[in-house]
C-alpha cells in the first residue's frame, strides 16, 4: 500500500502486515526544540527498520528516534510550534493514530546559553556598525523609567507564549511585542503612571536626537581646559629644541638605541634557554614517533581484541605514511611486522565477511573496515556475490531436504482419501476407505512436506533477498567502493542484476518443480531435468494446500514490489503466481470433480418428498456444496491482490480452458447418478440391507424405485440446483455462464432420457409381453361366437399394471410422469396393433369384443396418448372388420366397466404437465 504523510506529498509504500500504530501516552507533553520525548502506544514497529516515519506536529523526527521495543520509542523534537499530533508510519501496519497531543513552543536563547537546534543570532549584531549590541540577558534600564513594586502575581512564561504565540517580550528581539512587555514589567502600575513613562521615552528620545551640539553645550569647560593644556605642551616642546643643538627626533633615536642594547644584554641569557628547550622538544617529539612505532603490534593485537578496528585503520594509516618509504632497518623490521598483522587482520575480516547469514549493518561495517585496511580486490563484490551463492545453494538444499523427508514419510504412510475440505478416510493395503485409525486422524492434521518447503523456501528468499539487494543498492551508489579497485562501473550494475535475476529464477523454478511441474518447460526453465526429483504419486495429498501456497507466494511477490526491483525481476515471480493460480483453479475443480464423482458412496437413500419434485436424496444438495465451497475457496487465489497481477476470468487467453473445466465439473455428477442405477451399486445395497434396515427401520428401494429417485434427483438439479450454480459463476466472474448453463443441461437432459428409457424399458416391456400370454389365456379365440359381456380380462390387467406405473412414478418422479406413462402407452398400443394385424378372422362378437378393449383403453388413457400411440390405435381399429361397434351394446358395457374400475380409471383424469 502507498502512504502519503501531510503536507510532503512523498509516498511510502508499505506493506500492511500488522494492526497500525497508535500512540497513547507522551512523557513529557510539551518542550521546545530538542526536547526529548518518551513516546508509548501499539504496535509501534517490529524493529528499527519497521519504522518509517515519525512526526511529531508535523516536524519529521525520525533521524532522532530510538526504537526500544514496540511499545516505546524515544526521540528529540524538531523545530516545532503549537499543538499537534505523534504520528507513526510503519512498514508493517502503516500510518497510524494519535490519542494524545504535543505541545511545542519556541524559548528565547541567549548567545552564552546551550541549544539543541539552531538559532539565529543575528538579532544580536548590528548590522550597519558591524558590532555587537548588548546581550539580552543583561539586566537594561527600563525604558519607561517605572518601577512596578505592586503585589499582583505575574504571569507565567507559558501563558504568555499561548498569548503572543509569534511575540517576545524582550527588547532586542526582532519579534518584540509592547503588550507582552507591559503585561510582564507593569502589571500593576497605573494608566497616569503609563503615560508619565511615555512623556520619559520622549524626553529621552529628544535628548538622543540633540546630538553633538548638546554633547560640547554641557562640557564647555572641559573643552576650554584641554585647549590651554595643548597649547602649554606645545610651548615646552618648543623651548627644549632651542636648548639642544641637534633635532628633537635625533636625541629621541639615540636614548632608544641605548634601550635595545640594555634590553639584548638582559634577555641573551633567556634566549639561550629557549633554544635549548627547544632543541630538548624537538628530540622528544622524535623518540615519541620511535615509541609508537615500536608499540605498534601490540598496541593492534589489543584493540584487534577489543574489536577496535577503527583505532587499527588509525594507527596503521599513520605509521605508513611515516614509515612506509623508511630505509632504516631497525624500523623497516618494525613496520614488517606491523603489516604481517594487518595482514592477518585482513585474512580474519574477509573470512568473516564470507559467514552468512549475517546482519547486513554488521556486513557493511566489515566491509568498510577492510576498505580501510585497503584490501586486495573487492570486498563489498565479494560478500555480494557469497550472498547470491549461499541464497542459491540454500534453496536447493532446502528443496533435497524436503524432498528426501517426503520419500521417507510415503514409505508406510497410508493412502490418504481426501475430499477438497478435509479427509474423508484412509486405505491400506489390505482395508477399504472410512477406517478411523490413529493414521487417519494423524494424517489430517499433517502439513504436506511440499507446502513446508513452498513455506520454507519463501521465507530464505525474503529473509536474505532484500540485505542482498540494499547492498548491491548501496554498492552501486558508491558508498562501499575499495579505492584499490579498479572494478567498478556499468558491468556492475548488470552482473548485479543478473545476479538478482538469477535467484528468483531459482526460486520459481524451484516452486514450479513442487507445484507446478508441467509449466517448467513453458516457463523456460533451462535445468528442467534437475529440478524434478518430487513423486508423481500421491499429488492429491497437497492439492488442498495450493491456495495456502499461493497465498505464500502473493506475500513474496508483493514484498519484491515494495523493494522497487526492476519490471522484469518482479515479472518472474507474477509468472509464477498467475501459473500457481491457474494451477490451483485446475487442481480444486479436479478434486471437486473427483469428490462429486464418489458421492454414489454416500447415497442412503433417505427420501425428502415434495409435491413438486417428488422424492429426492440429499445427493443432490451434497453436489450443490461441493462445488460452491470449491468457488469461494478460489475466490481468493483468482481475485488479483496486488498490484501488476494477470486478470486469470477475464484474460482471454484462459477462458476457453476455464469454460471447459467449468462445464467438466458442473457435468461430473452425471457418473455418479449413472452409478447409482447400476448392477455394482445393486449389489452393493443388497450387502447394506441389513445395516439400512436396523437405521431406518425400511428396506432399501429396489431397482425401478432407484430409477425414479435418480430420475427425480436428475430433474431437481435441472430445474433448481443448476441455475443456482450458473448464478453464483456469474456472481464470481466467471465468464460465459450462459453457455456452461446450456452444455451442462443438455447432458443431464441427455441423461434424463436415458433414465426414462430404462425404467420404461424395466416396466413397460414386462407389461408388453405379457398382453399376448393374457390376451389368449384358456384358449381364447376371436374367430369363436359369443356375445361381449365386459371388457377382455388382459385389458383389466394391463390397466391394472399402468396404475402401479403411475403411482409410482407420480410418488416419486412427478415431473416426469406424462413422458413415463406416454412411452408405456406407445409400447403397449404398439403391442396390440400387433397382436389384431396377426389376427386372421374375427367373428362378430370378437370384433366386438375387440372393438370394446380398444375403446376402453383409449378412453381411458386419453391424458398420455401422443402421436406414435393414436397411429397405433388407428392401425389396431384398421385391422377388425367393418361395422364392428355397435353403439348401442358398446355404450352399456363401457359405462359397466367405468363403473367397475372407477378407483383405477381416477389417477388416468387431470391435467397433466407435458416434460
Amino acid at each position: 500500500m502507498a502512504v502519503e504523510l501531510h503536507g510532503k506529498g512523498k509516498m511510502l509504500h508499505t506493506n500492511r502486515q500488522a494492526e497500525p500504530p497508535k500512540v497513547t501516552g507522551l512523557s513529557p507533553k510539551e518542550g521546545p526544540p530538542g526536547t526529548k520525548i518518551i513516546i508509548r502506544g501499539e504496535n509501534l514497529g517490529v524493529n528499527p527498520q519497521d519504522v518509517l516515519a515519525l512526526r511529531i506536529c508535523g516536524v519529521e523526527c525520525v533521524m532522532t528516534m530510538e526504537w526500544m521495543s514496540s511499545s516505546k520509542l524515544v526521540a528529540r523534537t524538531g523545530p516545532c510550534k503549537g499543538v499537534g499530533d505523534v504520528i507513526i508510519l510503519t512498514k508493517s501496519g502503516g500510518i497510524g493514530t494519535c490519542t494524545v497531543k504535543f505541545r511545542g513552543f519556541f524559548v528565547q536563547t541567549g548567545p552564552l546559553q546551550e541549544s539543541a537546534v539552531w538559532v539565529d543570532e543575528s538579532r544580536l549584531f548590528d548590522k550597519q556598525k558591524s558590532r555587537r549590541v548588548q546581550s539580552p540577558i543583561v539586566s537594561q534600564e527600563d525604558p519607561l523609567g517605572l518601577s512596578d513594586e505592586a503585589t499582583h502575581k505575574k504571569i507565567s512564561e507559558h501563558e504568555l507564549v499561548e498569548l503572543f504565540p509569534e511575540g517576545s517580550g524582550n527588547l532586542n528581539s526582532d519579534d518584540f511585542v509592547a503588550q507582552w512587555f507591559l503585561v510582564e514589567n507593569h502589571q500593576g502600575s497605573s494608566f497616569d503612571d503609563l503615560k508619565a513613562g511615555l512623556t520619559h521615552m520622549q524626553r529621552r528620545r529628544t535628548h538622543t536626537l540633540d546630538g553633538p551640539a548638546s554633547l560640547v553645550k554641557d562640557n564647555l569647560d572641559s573643552f576650554t581646559e584641554c585647549i590651554n593644556t595643548l597649547t602649554s605642551l606645545q610651548g615646552m616642546i618648543m623651548s627644549d629644541q632651542r636648548a639642544s643643538e641637534g633635532h628633537l627626533t635625533d636625541q629621541a633615536e639615540v636614548i632608544l638605541s641605548e634601550a635595545l642594547g640594555m634590553a639584548n644584554d638582559l634577555f641573551q641569557d633567556v634566549l639561550k634557554r629557549r633554544d635549548r628547550a627547544d632543541t630538548i622538544r624537538n628530540a622528544l617529539n622524535v623518540l615519541l614517533r620511535f615509541k609508537f612505532l615500536f608499540s605498534l603490534p601490540g598496541s593492534i593485537e589489543k584493540n584487534i581484541q577489543r574489536g577496535d578496528i577503527e583505532i587499527v585503520i588509525n594507527d596503521w594509516s599513520r605509521a605508513k605514511s611515516l614509515f612506509s618509504d623508511t630505509r632504516v632497518k631497525i624500523f623497516t623490521n618494525v613496520y614488517d611486522d606491523v603489516e604481517q598483522r594487518i595482514q592477518a587482520l585482513q585474512q580474519k575480516l574477509t573470512n568473516k565477511l564470507s559467514q552468512i547469514p549475517a546482519p547486513l549493518e554488521e556486513q557493511k561495517r566489515l566491509i568498510m573496515y577492510l576498505n580501510g585496511l585497503e584490501t586486495a580486490g573487492n570486498p563489498a563484490w565479494l560478500c555480494i556475490s557469497n550472498h547470491h551463492d549461499w541464497i542459491t545453494s540454500t534453496m536447493v538444499s532446502c528443496q533435497v531436504d524436503h524432498i528426501k523427508a517426503e520419500n521417507q514419510g510415503s514409505e508406510d504412510q497410508p493412502e490418504i482419501i481426501k475430499t477438497v475440505f478435509g479427509i474423508a478416510g484412509y486405505t491400506t493395503a489390505g482395508g477399504h476407505a472410512g477406517g478411523q485409525g490413529s493414521e487417519s486422524v494423524a494424517a489430517r492434521f499433517r502439513t504436506p512436506q511440499r507446502v513446508l518447503f513452498v513455506e520454507e523456501l519463501t521465507e530464505i528468499l525474503m529473509q536474505h533477498l532484500p540485505d542482498m539487494y540494499k547492498l548491491g543498492q548501496s554498492y552501486l551508489a558508491g558508498e562501499l567502493k575499495n579505492i584499490t579497485s579498479s572494478r567498478y562501473g556499468k558491468e556492475d550494475s548488470t552482473a548485479f542484476t543478473a545476479m538478482m535475476h538469477d535467484v528468483l529464477e531459482m526460486y520459481c523454478n524451484l516452486l514450479r518443480a513442487a507445484l507446478v511441474p508441467n509449466s517448467l518447460k513453458s516457463a523456460g526453465a533451462g535445468s528442467a531435468q534437475q529440478l524434478v526429483g518430487w513423486q508423481t504419486t500421491h499429488q492429491e495429498m497437497y492439492t488442498d494446500w495450493i491456495p495456502h501456497c499461493v497465498r505464500y507466494v502473493r506475500s513474496c511477490y508483493s514484498s519484491l514490489r515494495a523493494m522497487d526491483l526492476a519490471g522484469d525481476l518482479t515479472g518472474i515471480v507474477e509468472r509464477l503466481v498467475s501459473d500457481m493460480r491457474i494451477q490451483c483453479m485446475a487442481a480444486l475443480f479436479q478434486k471437486a470433480s473427483e469428490e462429486i464423482r464418489c458421492l454414489y458412496l454416500q447415497e442412503d437413500w433417505v427420501l425428502d418428498v415434495d409435491d413438486t419434485t417428488g422424492a429426492t436424496t440429499n445427493l443432490p444438495q451434497k453436489y450443490e456444496n461441493i462445488v460452491l465451497e470449491c468457488l469461494q475457496i478460489l475466490q481468493d487465489v483468482l481475485t488479483p491482490s496486488v498490484p501488476g497481477e494477470q486478470e486469470i476470468l477475464t484474460n482471454r487467453a484462459s477462458q476457453k480452458d476455464l469454460s471447459t473445466m467449468c462445464v467438466n465439473l458442473l457435468q461430473s455428477f452425471i457418473p455418479t447418478l449413472q452409478k447409482l442405477t447400476s448392477k455394482d451399486v445393486e449389489k452393493r445395497c443388497k450387502a447394506s440391507q441389513a445395516e439400512f434396515l436396523t437405521q431406518t427401520g425400511e428396506e432399501l428401494p429396489n431397482t425401478d424405485v432407484r430409477l425414479l429417485i435418480v430420475l427425480a434427483n436428475c430433474n431437481l438439479i435441472v430445474s433448481q440446483i443448476l441455475p443456482r450454480l450458473i448464478e453464483s459463476f456469474d456472481k464470481y466472474g466467471y465468464p460465459a455462464a450462459g453457455e456452461i448453463h446450456e452444455a451442462v443441461k443438455l447432458r443431464f437432459e441427455d441423461l434424463n432420457t436415458k433414465l426414462i428409457s430404462a425404467y420404461v424399458e424395466r416396466r413397460a416391456d414386462p407389461i408388453v409381453g405379457a398382453i399376448e400370454q393374457n390376451m389368449y389365456i384358456g384358449h381364447f379365440s376371436w374367430t369363436e361366437s359369443f356375445k361381449p359381456s365386459e371388457v377382455s380380462g388382459y385389458l383389466k390387467e394391463l390397466l391394472f399394471s399402468m396404475v402401479a406405473i403411475h403411482a409410482e412414478v407420480h410418488a416419486t418422479s412427478p415431473a416426469s410422469l406424462y413422458v413415463i406413462m406416454s412411452r408405456s402407452l406407445q409400447a403397449i398400443a404398439g403391442e396390440l396393433a400387433r397382436l389384431f394385424s396377426c389376427v386372421t378372422r374375427f367373428s362378430e362378437g370378437g370384433a366386438q369384443q375387440a372393438c370394446l378393449d380398444l375403446i376402453g383403453l383409449q378412453g381411458a388413457t386419453m391424458a398420455y396418448q401422443s402421436a406414435t400411440s393414436k397411429t397405433c390405435f388407428t392401425e389396431a381399429m384398421a385391422c377388425l372388420p367393418e361395422k364392428s361397434a355397435n353403439d348401442e351394446v358398446s355404450g352399456k358395457l363401457m359405462d359397466k366397466f367405468k363403473r367397475s374400475m372407477k378407483f383405477q380409471l381416477i389417477c388416468f383424469q387431470g391435467e397433466l404437465i407435458k416434460m
